[in-house]
């Protein structure tokens, strides 16, 4: 069984593959990921009638997308994983939104925040354009994806990736923390 958490938005993603079966669990939530997260990972369990136990791999996303969200995904993943002694994976939010919709075209992902975008691009083979990067102008001339996730997509992309050391996992905030202070 593989469990995908997405915690970095407004809407909390949980899926879980048992088999060829993908249950899914979704809840929109500005502020509360702390308080909806944990319960929904319990209820995809008991709804699929699976025992955490029985877990062999966590794809997490990592970012960019809310802070303190984000933490709260990472956390529980990593802690699950190990925990469990089980497979982890990130993936960032732009490159969930990419390999979710591939239309075979070069396209791009668009995550806007209160300043700007960060962006991702893509070719037709799933391969990276260039680096996932942050502008305060949404300027790169390709197609954008919905904001829309394939959980079946995405596990499949991260198939073959090499599991990551539980502490080793980081959010992927792409933006350079802007700090002013007066000396």
């Amino acid at each position: 069984m593989i469990l995908f958490i997405d915690t970095h938005d407004e809407l909390i993603t949980i899926g879980l593959k048992k088999g060829e079966d993908i249950y899914i669990k979704e809840k929109l939530s500005e502020s509360s990921h702390s308080i909806y997260t944990m319960p929904m990972i319990e209820e995809i369990f008991k709804d699929s009638n699976s025992d955490i136990k029985d877990l062999k791999k966590i794809i997490v996303v990592n970012g960019p997308g809310s802070f303190t969200g984000i933490r709260i995904g990472l956390s529980i993943a990593k802690t699950i994983a190990y925990a469990l002694k089980i497979d982890i994976n990130s993936i960032s939010s732009l490159t969930a939104y990419l390999v979710s919709n591939n239309n075979g075209k070069k396209r791009k992902a668009v995550i806007k925040d209160s300043k700007g975008y960060y962006i991702g691009a893509f070719d037709e083979d799933n391969k990276p354009l260039m680096d996932e990067y942050y502008s305060y102008e949404d300027n790169l001339n390709l197609p954008c994806v919905e904001k829309k996730l394939s959980i079946n997509k995405i596990i499949e992309y991260c198939k073959d990736m090499p599991s990551e050391n539980p502490h080793h996992v980081k959010a992927n905030y792409v933006k350079t923390i802007e700090v002013k202070y007066d000396k």
